[in-house]
């Protein structure tokens, strides 16, 4: 078994100076399965394969759902890190009022309206 990691961008700069005609059947299938030479027997096992796949209604739910797990993820954390910074900064003014800091150096710091500081009082 054998992996090649091809880095599309510079594969096509440099396509000219590859001889190596099997590898360019194999960038042309990965950028689209559909326009394929299938006189290479690797590739139309492949193109098989991937058809296959795609009509599998099960494994197209698994990989939606792998999506909208990695998707909730991301939304979870942004949602978090949102809230980290909205408590951070409320318990910030309290801790400033506590010290007696006045309300226009308050605003200046956090970068609140002064409503917005009087509502977290």
């Amino acid at each position: 078994m054998e992996i090649y990691i091809i880095e599309l961008p510079k594969f096509e700069k440099y396509r000219e100076n590859i001889s190596n005609s099997n590898l360019n059947l194999w960038v042309k299938f990965i950028k689209n399965p559909e326009v394929v030479d299938m006189s290479n027997k690797e590739i139309k096992k492949a193109k098989e394969v991937l058809e296959e796949i795609s009509q599998d209604e099960r494994e197209r739910y698994l990989a939606e759902l792998r999506e909208k797990h990695i998707l909730d993820q991301i939304a979870i954390e942004e949602a978090g890190y949102d809230k980290g910074v909205r408590d951070g900064i409320q318990k910030m003014v309290r801790n400033m009022i506590s010290q007696k800091i006045d309300l226009e150096t308050i605003c200046q710091i956090t970068g609140l309206s002064k409503e917005e500081i009087e509502k977290i009082k």
